[in-house]
């Protein structure tokens, strides 16, 4: 064992290398940036505004969905969400039902 003496600099934090994100990391990420800018949106204008969320290339309608609710969830937010003709409407005020039945 040996004893010395420190210096100040030798206690301050080193600089953390930054991983670098896989590309369904970064998917995760630009969805959920893109998902928070639309809940903000609605959540600052009228509560009759609807918006819709369309599907790109291999996306998926179930894990838009899914992404959407978990972040209403997470900001316990009070916007509401309707799927119809392949796309995701979230909406503060009510969704029009369908028609159907």
């Amino acid at each position: 064992m040996k004893v010395r003496h420190a210096k100040p600099d030798e206690l301050t934090s080193r600089p953390r290398n930054e991983k670098t994100l896989r590309p369904r990391q970064l998917a995760i990420r630009k969805r959920g940036r893109a998902i928070d800018k639309v809940l903000n949106d609605l959540n600052t204008g009228p509560a009759s505004t609807i918006k819709r969320v369309e599907l790109d290339d291999g996306e998926s309608l179930v894990t838009i969905r899914a992404a959407i609710v978990r972040r209403i969830n997470e900001t316990g937010s009070s916007v509401k969400l309707g799927v119809r003709n392949g796309g995701t409407y979230p909406s503060r005020g009510s969704i029009p039902r369908s028609g159907r039945g």
